[in-house]
């Protein structure tokens, strides 16, 4: 196949240009994070459907029978097999039933993994990010309270019936006078039949419709779970998480909810003080016992795994993988109805799991018996099909082509060949792969480098070599393309080597997106990662209990942030960072007892020990959170010389026992500050550990990651100073 022969079907007029305005659509080929929405834009149902079929099958399982034990399924492919897009659609797309599914961004390694899968959960709940188009806290909300209401409203007696439906006219006197039994009981009925019927209405408008006003039902709940929860600690956590739900759904405060997952659940009246471990466990149990009740299925997705174990270089792979794969399975024997989907590169899963513990590698190759489809140890995704990929490269032409004012006679693959297609898929051996060929092989139609008429191709010019001058004759010689040009070269139907007899100029004009030149990432994609997961971290973040909730997680976003700064030689004004420990954990709360090191030296004096913490809660929570971080500065031998909390500016002000115990601080000598932090700045920090790996998963395989010091003291310059000693201005 010549050139002439694959470029000459395509126009040159105002169809190259409309295609050239219209941007390359293969230039965002991957999937960043399963809650990327390139993924719904481009997605193909008929990708990947039998294996998430299977999937769907195992999680409805955990639906189905609320007695499954925790399991482990792994899905392995290599890098660029659409294991990220295959999370992504069972996450958010049309397929399969609800499910809580909780994808961590970051494994904080030294912390109990139990602890810290926990509040995960508790982040996914209370943020803002959607799943399958609802907030998970409303969506557990509806079906808790539902159930709650029910048996409530079908519990009462007589007369409280009629004190719930008093008869129009007469109110307080109708029990008295022992009339209208008949309609209250009658109203109660209907409004249990009418929350309990598949695709009910919403709790609030089933219940305005009943003419009940959301504080009555709330109070309802309240009091059917005082009676029928037993008075043991476990009865106290279970009363308190429904009511906290209560209130987030019938009254829209999701507060006391978020400051019990917090803060409450450690101050419950314990006839025997638990440890730090037991207190998360029970509270855990808790939770599972509840949404198993409901038939929600908890789904924890552990994907890029290799970015989330491996995530800085100088870190021993293997113990943090132990680590890892040991948490897991003492979590599966703690706790029931988990489902773990790990998704993997069967490099790194052959590399670490058979040095693992026997037991450890019993736990994760146990099989899955799911009826109807077998027996399932492991998942392999394998690179698709030309139909398949066909199919891919039709959705990602179809915005493209739609552009096109006349387009009669082109195929949904223009300006591709069906030949083009076919090969692509038979040589490359991942989704990523293919899809990265056509991204070069649209360049090389679409753009102004190569003429309709052209007979013979440039070297140079194939290569992206430009210049402003007219190259003289050449003599003839041969020359071999380099990966990835040859391929390219073959898919447009080039031999891997050419005569070169003349040499035409073309001065491209850059194409403003997301490039990688071959130092690696642009500092503008890198700005353009940064912006897309700020963006999502801030609708997280944005509902009213959701800061509070993604506190340890915050926290660990923080640790991230400033081992990135030591690593990177990030400076803040005269002073430098040392030494950096991400989260160092200290007492008996497991959300307040965390903080994170940071050794700021100013040239060549001493260093300050910098504690970094977060100081969230609210309420009846905030003076015991002051107290536990000021906590750090007492222990011996020194740990912390200056504790800098953040907390959200419009609550800054300290009173009663907070201040007290802040005066205090301060008498006996140490060094502490608030910092008024706005929420695009928390925003900041709970996106960096996504940012971080989307950088690495943009990079080829092998390419060190960039500098980011540039990037990260243009965009945080007011975090960092508010993270650092002060700067004298």
């Amino acid at each position: 196949m010549t050139a002439t022969a694959t470029l000459g079907h395509l126009a040159t007029g105002t169809t190259r240009e409309t295609l050239k305005l219209a941007g390359n659509p293969f230039r965002n080929y991957f999937a960043r994070n399963p809650d990327d929405d390139v993924c719904s834009r481009f997605h193909v149902p008929e990708l990947f459907a039998t294996e998430r079929e299977l999937l769907h099958a195992i999680i409805d399982q955990y639906r189905n029978d609320i007695g499954t034990h925790s399991e482990v399924v792994p899905i392995l492919g290599n890098k660029g097999a659409g294991k990220t897009h295959l999370l992504h659609s069972i996450k958010h797309g049309a397929g399969g039933a609800w499910q809580l599914l909780v994808t961590p961004g970051v494994f904080q390694k030294d912390t109990e993994f139990l602890e810290y899968l926990l509040f995960q959960i508790v982040d996914t709940l209370l943020g803002g990010g959607k799943q399958k188009g609802a907030r998970p806290l409303e969506y557990i909300g509806e079906y808790l309270i539902r159930g709650s209401l029910i048996g409530a409203l079908r519990g009462l007696t007589g007369d409280e019936r009629v004190e719930l439906f008093p008869p129009p006219g007469i109110g307080r006197w109708a029990r008295r006078l022992g009339i209208g039994h008949a309609q209250a009981a009658e109203r109660c009925e209907w409004l249990a039949d009418s929350l309990g019927k598949p695709g009910a209405l919403p709790v609030r408008q089933a219940i305005a419709d009943a003419g009940l006003t959301p504080e009555r039902a709330y109070d309802l709940i309240v009091a059917h779970t005082q009676k029928t929860e037993p008075h043991s600690a476990t009865g106290l956590m279970r009363r308190s998480v429904i009511a906290g739900f209560a209130k987030a759904v019938l009254l829209k405060d999701e507060s006391e909810l978020a400051n019990f997952l917090t803060f409450g659940f450690t101050e419950i009246d314990f006839q025997v003080r638990p440890t730090r471990q037991d207190l998360v466990l029970a509270l855990f149990k808790v939770m599972m016992q509840l949404l198993r009740e409901r038939k929600i299925p908890v789904v924890v997705a552990f994907d890029q795994l290799e970015d989330l174990l491996l995530a800085r270089r100088n870190d021993d792979c293997h113990r943090v993988a132990e680590a890892f794969f040991a948490g897991i399975v003492q979590v599966m024997h703690q706790i029931d109805g988990l489902c773990f989907l790990i998704f993997a590169e069967r490099g790194l899963w052959n590399r670490f799991v058979p040095s693992l513990d026997g037991y450890i590698q019993d736990r994760l190759n146990n099989p899955v018996h799911v009826p109807g489809h077998g027996t399932v140890k492991t998942l392999r995704l394998e690179a698709p099909p030309a139909d398949l990929v066909r199919r891919v490269v039709e959705a990602r032409l179809r915005p493209v082509l739609d552009q096109l004012s006349v387009h009669e006679g082109h195929s949904s693959i223009y300006p591709f060949s069906e030949e083009q297609i076919v090969q692509a898929a038979r040589t490359e051996p991942t989704l990523r792969d293919m899809l990265q060929q056509f991204r070069h092989l649209y360049d090389h139609i679409v753009s102004d480098e190569y003429t309709a008429t052209r007979v013979e191709p440039v070297a140079n010019i194939v290569r992206g070599a430009f210049a402003d001058d007219t190259v003289p004759l050449l003599p003839e010689p041969r020359v071999s393309f380099e990966e990835p040009s040859n391929r390219v070269s073959a898919l447009l139907g080039f031999d891997d080597e050419v005569s070169v007899k003349t040499a035409e100029i073309v001065t491209a004009e850059p194409v403003p997106s997301v490039e990688m030149s071959r130092a690696g990432l642009s500092p503008a994609a890198l700005v353009d990662l940064w912006e897309t997961e700020f963006r999502s971290a801030r609708r997280k973040l944005e509902p009213e209990g959701a800061l509070t909730g993604a506190t340890r997680e915050l926290q660990a976003a923080l640790g991230s942030f400033l081992a990135t700064c030591h690593e990177h030689g990030v400076k803040v004004g005269p002073w430098r960072l040392q030494h950096v420990v991400p989260e160092w954990s200290y007492g008996d709360h497991p959300t307040y007892g965390i903080v994170s090191l940071a050794h700021w030296a100013c040239k060549d004096g001493q260093p300050w020990k910098v504690g970094v913490g977060l100081f969230l809660a609210k309420g009846p929570g905030k003076p015991k959170d002051l107290e536990i971080k000021l906590a750090a500065m007492d222990v011996q031998p020194t740990v912390v010389d200056h504790l800098i909390l953040m907390r959200t500016e419009d609550d800054l002000s300290l009173t009663g026992k907070s201040k007290t115990l802040w005066g205090d601080s301060q008498k006996r000598g140490h060094h502490a500050r608030l910092e008024a932090v706005t929420i695009d700045a928390f925003a900041m920090v709970y996106s960096f550990p996504r940012w971080l790996a989307a950088v690495r998963e943009s990079l080829p395989e092998g390419t060190p990651i960039p500098n980011l010091a540039d990037v990260i003291q243009e965009k945080c310059e007011r975090l960092l100073e508010q993270v650092c000693m002060p700067v004298q201005g």
